[in-house]
C-alpha cells in the first residue's frame, strides 16, 4: 500500500465529532496521483489511491470483489485471496454474474468470504451505457446478497452517495465512515464499513 494506513489517518484526514459510536473520517478529494495526474474519483473507483488504500487497510483474508471493473486489488495488496465477479463478461473476472443475485448463484459461498468490496454503479449515467440500467437504486438486494457471502466476523466496505449500508440491519454494526467530498458540482462520495456480528441470512426487502 502507498501509505502507512494510521499514519494517513492521523495526518491526512479530518476526524469528525460524532455521537454515532464509530469513527467519521472526511477528506476532500484533491493532490495527484503517484503517476503525476489529478487525483479524482472517476469511473474506476480504485484507481484513486486515497479511496484504495482505506479500502485495502480493512480487508484481508479471502476477499470477494463484487463489481470488479478494470482495477485489480491485487496488483496493491498481497497475501489476500481476492475473487473477482463483474456483471460485464469482457472483463476479467471469475464470475460475471448480476451482483442483486449473487448469493444464490453462489450458494455454495454462504458465508465463507472475510471481506466483500461492493463498489457498484452509483452515477446512472454510467450505469445506462455500461449496466442496463442497474444502479444505485437498486442498492438493497444487492447489499443483502453480498452480506449473506460475508462470515461472521467478516466486513462489507462499500462505496455510493449515500451512507446507509449494513450498519442498521440486525447481525450488523458499522465500524467506520469515510466522506470524500468532490467539487461542488458533485456529491460526496462515501465508503462505509459494516462488520457481521452474528450469523444471518438477510431477505430481499
Amino acid at each position: 500500500m502507498g501509505y502507512d494506513a494510521e499514519q494517513l489517518r492521523r495526518d491526512e484526514f479530518e476526524r469528525l465529532e460524532s455521537s454515532t459510536g464509530y469513527p467519521v473520517y472526511r477528506w476532500k478529494i484533491g493532490g495527484k496521483e503517484p503517476d503525476g495526474t489529478p487525483t479524482r474519483i472517476g469511473k474506476w473507483t480504485f484507481q484513486t489511491r486515497m479511496v484504495r488504500d482505506i479500502v485495502l487497510d480493512h480487508i484481508d483474508g479471502r476477499v470477494l470483489n463484487a463489481c470488479a471493473g478494470e482495477t485489480h486489488l491485487s496488483e496493491y495488496k498481497r497475501g489476500v485471496e481476492f475473487v473477482r465477479n463483474d456483471i460485464d463478461e469482457s472483463r476479467d473476472a471469475d464470475y460475471h454474474y448480476d451482483v442483486r443475485i449473487i448469493d444464490w448463484m453462489l450458494e455454495h459461498e454462504w458465508e465463507s468470504f472475510d471481506a466483500v468490496v461492493f463498489d457498484p454503479p452509483f452515477d446512472p449515467g454510467r450505469a445506462a451505457k455500461l449496466y442496463e440500467g442497474w444502479h444505485a437504486t437498486e442498492y438493497t438486494n444487492a447489499r443483502n446478497a453480498v452480506g449473506n457471502l460475508v462470515k461472521p466476523g467478516g466486513v462489507v466496505v462499500e462505496l455510493g452517495w449515500n451512507t446507509y449500508g449494513l450498519g442498521d440491519k440486525e447481525g450488523w454494526e458499522r465500524e467506520a465512515w469515510y466522506d470524500y467530498p468532490q467539487a461542488s458540482f458533485k456529491g460526496d462520495v462515501h465508503l462505509t464499513v459494516d462488520r457481521k456480528i452474528n450469523q444471518t441470512g438477510l431477505a430481499d426487502w
